[in-house]
């Protein structure tokens, strides 16, 4: 499970920004998963409870999901997941993955 290393990972780098901008307490952090991240929305959050201490006690962490999205060599773009990573216009595999692999720390609430 490498969500937990993640979990640490976050809480680092808003924990850095707090610092940096005198934050006493972070009151939620919203994260971007990509569907093709390979990172587990539920084992993150449970990560998420279990490693938050300090100003991160009583923090939220909100998941939003980005869908996986291709361009096909005849240039439709389609949800590959929904699609079976297969371009429902023309029925080939021959795509450019455009999204879905990203993984970004959205938006930190804190005061």
């Amino acid at each position: 499970m490498h969500e937990l290393g993640i979990v640490m990972e976050i809480l680092d780098i808003t924990g850095e920004i707090a610092r940096e901008q005198g934050l006493k307490k972070i009151s939620s952090v919203t994260v971007e998963i990509g569907e093709l991240s390979g990172i587990i929305g539920d084992y993150l959050s449970e990560c998420w409870m279990v490693a938050r201490e300090g100003i991160f006690k009583d923090a939220e962490l909100k998941t939003e999901r980005i869908t996986a999205v291709a361009r096909c060599s005849c240039s439709a773009e389609f949800e590959m997941i929904k699609n079976n990573r297969v371009c429902p216009v023309c029925k080939k595999s021959d795509y450019e993955i455009i999204s879905g692999r990203e993984f970004t720390i959205k938006e930190i609430e804190a005061y």
